[in-house]
């Protein structure tokens, strides 16, 4: 795989997550195929999603334009959001693992 190759994939217009399709190492550069382009400020594993702008305390997490989570505390761009800083808006994180 070439290095300039998407590794992130954004699947809808309002997302505010990306979602790595392979491992992304810190300080390495997220990109799609579209170009949107940030550079990740943490390591993003696969499947796992990144900021792609700053995410206010108490913002919706928009994956496929559905919220499926609230950002517990200011996430920056290029950041993970990972059960470490978002709830369900369903489940409790201390009892049901949710991502």
């Amino acid at each position: 795989m070439k290095d300039d190759a998407a590794n992130m994939v954004i699947l809808a217009p309002n997302d505010n997550v990306g979602i790595a399709l392979r491992d992304i190492a810190c300080g390495s550069l997220a990109r799609t195929v579209s170009g949107v382009a940030m550079v990740a400020q943490e390591a993003i594993a696969q499947g796992h999603k990144m900021a792609l702008g700053d995410i206010a305390q108490g913002a919706l997490i928009l994956r496929f334009d559905v919220p499926v989570a609230i950002a517990t505390m200011p996430i920056a761009q290029g950041h993970l959001v990972h059960v470490h800083n978002v709830a369900s808006r369903y489940l409790t994180n201390s009892e049901d693992h949710y991502e």
